[in-house]
């Protein structure tokens, strides 16, 4: 049965998800959110953010992993935090690809496509074809949508 991994990073911690099935029937195994410790500058951060990730890979053994990335609108005022986050998805993609697994990434927009309907409509609801995501804080709703649009 295949077994999906998704991953939404922010400026200081990534959340991510695991399911397996099908699009239609996704079933939750794990899910988590992880933040470096704070007293680490940017390279070390980074370098343990790799190593979560790995530590993810290893226990949950995903077929395959998807990165929700940031919409090409996102500009904001928080430039610093819009490049964090970049850095840190620049790691997961570099990461998980180093793994040996097979990674895409995509904005809210491709992952509505692969999934055949509006995700943001999913987000808003709380209940996305039998998983219930309404206890979940928003990154991690998109975590697990991205797992889904991942699966067959």
């Amino acid at each position: 049965m295949e077994k999906a991994l998704g991953f939404r990073a922010e400026a200081k911690q990534i959340h991510w998800a695991v399911v397996q099935g099908t699009q239609q029937n996704p079933i939750e195994i794990a899910h988590g959110s992880a933040a470096a410790p704070v007293n680490l500058d940017d390279a070390p951060a980074l370098s343990w953010y790799s190593s979560r990730v790995k530590l993810i890979l290893q226990t949950h053994k995903p077929n395959v992993a998807t990165i929700r990335t940031a919409e090409s609108i996102a500009r904001g005022s928080n430039k610093e935090g819009n490049r964090r986050r970049l850095r840190i998805e620049g790691v997961l993609l570099q990461t998980i690809d180093s793994c040996g697994l097979k990674v895409t990434m995509g904005a809210l927009a491709t992952i509505s496509g692969k999934l055949g309907s509006q995700a943001k409509a999913y987000l808003d609801s709380g209940e996305f074809r039998g998983l219930d995501l309404s206890k979940f804080p928003l990154p991690l709703k998109e975590a697990f949508l991205v797992a889904v649009a991942a699966l067959p």
